[in-house]
């Protein structure tokens, strides 16, 4: 293949991808506005200006393999209206001569996009969550997400917190629960704030325990400050961030699935966040690869309408997948890296079986 054909066609995927990309996020975002206007009503321009260019960041990268996919087949569908493809095949260019740049270009586009949301999608999440919030008192979910009542095991205890926890570490609003070898109550310790002093010691202020003897008898002990040793823990083991683990970096997603893991809390979504920072991105190359086996096939005619009624049928069917992998893996029925990933092989699988078949392979009578 020649520099100047690969390019010619690069540059008209891209061009397309940018189209299509830009297209579908006005879309979104002006039905959104529209669905949330009765909102925006008795607000500031500037504040709803600022809500939406956030929303804007993420929707760019929500909706990108969207357009990846689109792009990809309306680049074949302008080549044969062209009658470009047609040129291409008398000189004895094969499939491969089309799918090549749009898949190089479409890999390029994928890894700007892992590191888009790393660097920018995770901050305009967060912003726009308090943005609605803080401006427009839209909580939506926000309390699930940023003020969850959390429950921890730590060796023979249980560690509930109910309230925030400061910038220092310290945490508010404790109840510590040890339990006996025959997990029946030993004790039960409400405090004010619990405070780390270095390896597995802890400082509970204001704290009030009642200890339950084997016999039913009970006492009560006050205490300003109140120490004790939960074991297997660390001054870490209540570091837990609040927020959607979409929002987070991979490193803090990394420590949140260690920390959560080691006192007991789920960890599903967390591993889902991880897996879908690669495969999100890479989803819209595994689509772009269908599209254009879709667009390719034999005696399909080159119109772009039909190209996009395709790519957005398929755009549907994808986004229910994940939607439905997703509730399977809260669910704990399926791993996370299954739901991340399957979408992507099954669209691989689906590509190459249609190429196989306008190929012939996989139907040795078929004419091309």
């Amino acid at each position: 293949m020649s520099g100047t054909l690969f390019r010619l066609i690069a540059k008209l995927y891209l061009g397309l991808f940018g189209l299509a990309l830009v297209g579908v996020t006005l879309v979104y975002l002006v039905a959104d506005f529209g669905d949330r206007l009765n909102v925006f009503l008795n607000h500031p321009v500037a504040h709803v200006a600022e809500l939406y260019w956030y929303k804007s960041l993420m929707t760019l990268h929500q909706l990108s393999p969207a357009a990846m996919l689109l792009a990809a087949g309306a680049t074949v569908s302008v080549l044969r209206k062209r009658a470009e493809w047609t040129a291409m095949q008398a000189l004895g260019a094969s499939r491969w001569t089309v799918v090549t740049p749009v898949l190089v270009s479409a890999s390029i586009v994928a890894v700007g996009l892992m590191l888009f949301d790393e660097l920018v999608v995770t901050k305009a999440g967060e912003r726009v969550d308090g943005l609605m919030v803080n401006r427009f008192g839209r909580w939506g979910d926000y309390g699930f997400f940023y003020f969850p009542k959390q429950w921890f095991r730590v060796g023979d205890a249980i560690v509930h917190v109910r309230g925030a926890t400061e910038d220092s570490g310290r945490l508010r609003e404790i109840t510590v629960y040890r339990l006996r070898s025959n997990f029946t109550l030993d004790s039960r310790i409400d405090a004010d704030a619990l405070e780390s002093r270095g390896g597995s010691t802890w400082a509970l202020f204001d704290a009030v325990e009642r200890r339950f003897d084997a016999d039913g008898s009970s006492t009560l002990v006050r205490a300003a400050e109140l120490r004790i040793t939960l074991q297997g823990s660390d001054p870490r083991t209540f570091s837990i961030r609040q927020g959607r683990p979409e929002q987070m970096p991979l490193a803090d997603l990394r420590a949140q699935q260690v920390i959560r893991a080691k006192v007991g809390l789920p960890v599903e979504r967390f591993w889902l966040a991880m897996h879908n920072r690669f495969a999100y991105p890479l989803l819209g190359v595994a689509a772009a690869l269908l599209a254009m086996s879709l667009a390719l096939r034999p005696n399909r005619r080159g119109h772009l309408t039909l190209a996009l009624i395709e790519g957005l049928l398929v755009s549907l069917a994808l986004f229910a997948f994940m939607l439905m992998g997703k509730a399977l893996v809260l669910g704990e029925h399926i791993a996370p890296g299954v739901a991340a990933w399957a979408p992507i092989v099954g669209l691989l699988l689906l590509g190459f079986g249609l190429w196989g078949w306008a190929e012939g392979q996989l139907r040795p009578s078929a004419r091309r």
